[in-house]
C-alpha cells in the first residue's frame, strides 16, 4: 500500500484529469459520468482524514513520550533529593563532630598549658587556647579548600588564605608544636 502523500498526489492528478474531462464534456454539450469524480473526491476526503489521524497519533505518541520523560525526570529527582538529604545528614553529623572535636582541642590545649605551668615549664604561647584555635581554623580552611576553591567562601562563611604549613597531618603537626615543652616537663 502506497503512503498517504503518494496516494494524495495520484488522487489529485486523477481529480484534475476528471475535472478537465468534466469541463470538456460541458463545453461539448455531452453527458459526464460523475461517479469517478465523486469517488476521487471521497478518496481525497478519506486521505485528509487519514493525514489528520496520523498527525493526531504522532501528537499522542509525542505527548506519551513527553509524559514518560517527565515521569523519569520525577523519578530521578526523587532519588537525587534522597541522596542530597542523606548528604545533608552526613554534613550535619560531621559538623557537630568537628565542633565537638575542636572544642576538645581548645580545652585540652588549655589543660596542657595549665599542667605545664604546674610542672614548672613555661610553655611557648603556641599551646594556649587562642593559638590552638588560630592553627585549627587554618587547618580547617585547608581541609575545605577543595570545596571552596579560589573563592575562599562557602555561602556566608569566609575563609582565610590557607597557608602551606597547615596542610600537614593535624596530629603530627600539633605534636611537633607541643613536644619540646612536654618533653621538658616529662623529664622533670
Amino acid at each position: 500500500m502506497a503512503d498517504i502523500s503518494t496516494r494524495r498526489t495520484e488522487a489529485e492528478t486523477r481529480l484534475a484529469e476528471l475535472r478537465q474531462l468534466q469541463g470538456v464534456a460541458l463545453l461539448d454539450d455531452q453527458d459526464f459520468y460523475h461517479a469517478p469524480l465523486d469517488e476521487v473526491e471521497k478518496e481525497l476526503a478519506a486521505l485528509d482524514a487519514a493525514e489528520g489521524e496520523a498527525v493526531r497519533r504522532q501528537r499522542q505518541e509525542a505527548a506519551r513520550a513527553e509524559q514518560e520523560r517527565l515521569a523519569n525526570l520525577r523519578k530521578t529527582l526523587t532519588i537525587v533529593e534522597e541522596h542530597r538529604l542523606e548528604a545533608v545528614d552526613r554534613a550535619e553529623k560531621a559538623a557537630h563532630s568537628l565542633t565537638d572535636a575542636l572544642k576538645e582541642v581548645c580545652a585540652r590545649s588549655a589543660d596542657a598549658t595549665r599542667l605545664l605551668r604546674s610542672l614548672g615549664v613555661h610553655p611557648a604561647t603556641q599551646l594556649d587556647a587562642y593559638e590552638s584555635e588560630f592553627r585549627m581554623s587554618l587547618r580547617f580552611a585547608i581541609a575545605l579548600k577543595p570545596l571552596v576553591g579560589l573563592r575562599r567562601r562557602f555561602g556566608q562563611i569566609a575563609f582565610p588564605e590557607a597557608r602551606t604549613p597547615f596542610d600537614q597531618p593535624w596530629r603530627t603537626a600539633e605534636a611537633a608544636i607541643a613536644n619540646p615543652d612536654i618533653s621538658k616537663a616529662l623529664r622533670g
